[in-house]
């Protein structure tokens, strides 16, 4: 039981595969957020899931590039190990927003390794931004379902 909340994420192994479907289908979902390393054929993996959200009708909120770089510790050189701004491309192309870069850093994995993730103990991280985005799309999408349908009517 969690009591009464704003948001539930379910973080889902990537794919399009039976656990997403069954959730689509068994659950009201307001709208998916992709999280995608920038590499080509993560990006296929983007595009496929993508189009089954949408032939399930559930909008897609937007797209996030993990890995996008590396910044060094030592001389704070950036390097883009795993390429750089394939997620923002795929967004662009399929006309969903984008929500934000993840670099790799190693405070992230060490927050991680300890069971305290890195978002819950800095603010001033990728996540508040990505996090921002997320509730702002779900604002939008939220906005839209209370809309109801269109009618038109033709003389």
């Amino acid at each position: 039981e969690w009591g009464e909340l704003d948001f539930l994420l379910f973080d889902l192994p990537p794919g399009t595969g039976d656990i997403q479907l069954t959730m689509a289908q068994k659950i009201p979902l307001t709208g998916a957020a992709i999280v995608t390393t920038p590499q080509d054929l993560a990006l296929e993996d983007v595009r496929r899931g993508i189009a089954m959200f949408d032939k399930v009708k559930i909008p897609t909120l937007g797209i996030v590039e993990n890995m996008s770089s590396y910044v060094c510790s030592n001389c704070g050189h950036e390097e883009h190990i795993f390429s750089h701004g394939g997620g923002k491309s795929m967004a662009e192309k399929s006309e969903v927003p984008f929500l934000g870069h993840i670099p790799l850093q190693m405070p992230i994995r060490e927050a991680g390794d300890k069971g305290s993730p890195i978002a819950l103990n800095d603010r001033t991280t990728a996540f508040r931004e990505i996090a921002t985005n997320l509730v702002l799309e779900t604002r939008k999408q939220n906005a839209k379902n209370l809309q109801g349908p269109t009618v038109q009517i033709d003389l």
